[in-house]
């Protein structure tokens, strides 16, 4: 008899969003790059003054309020994907349960990291949070992006926010590799 125990590839991810969805956080302001939980944190353009307050309650991902000074290029979510290995899997989807206080929508972003730098490559579809909860779904074929079957220094799913004031609440996401 064998082992029948498969965790797959995406085991990893969904552990430390996981850990996120069981934490209580008051609202706090996150800095650039700090971790909220190990792989997961918010990067913000440097010049472009920008804070951002998250909060999350147990059983939802965290809560997100975007206070932007200036024209920002960028303001993303970055979900490390190291140790979701993409080599022999037909897909790389994502499914994100949201909603905001506006509608507003936002891009996905899986960034493949090689020597001297990364590529980006963006999922078809832009997500859109609603002031009603919603689910969005999205996969990459990962036959159209053969590059990705090699194994890469890091790989991480970004979340590209609108670069300026906002709000979102991120209830659940969940990465699937097939």
């Amino acid at each position: 008899m064998s082992d029948s125990l498969d965790l797959g590839s995406d085991a990893g991810v969904n552990s430390r969003l996981a850990v996120l969805r069981q934490l209580t956080l008051e609202p706090t302001q996150q800095p650039a790059q700090e971790p909220l939980v190990p792989g997961l944190f918010f990067d913000t353009d440097p010049e472009a003054p920008t804070t951002v307050t998250v909060t999350s309650r147990p059983g939802e991902l965290l809560s997100a309020q975007f206070d932007v000074a200036g024209q920002a290029r960028w303001l993303g979510l970055h979900i490390a994907l190291n140790d979701c290995p993409l080599a022999g899997k037909m897909l790389l989807g994502v499914a994100i349960r949201s909603k905001a206080p506006a509608s507003q929508t936002f891009r996905l972003c899986l960034r493949n990291g090689r020597e001297g730098g990364f590529d980006d490559i963006f999922f078809r579809k832009t997500a859109i949070a609603y002031t009603e909860p919603s689910l969005h779904l999205d996969a990459l074929s990962l036959a159209d992006h053969p590059a990705l079957a090699a194994p890469a220094p890091w790989r991480e799913l970004i979340l590209f926010f609108r670069p300026g004031n906002g709000a979102i609440d991120l209830q659940d996401l969940r990465v699937f590799a097939l």
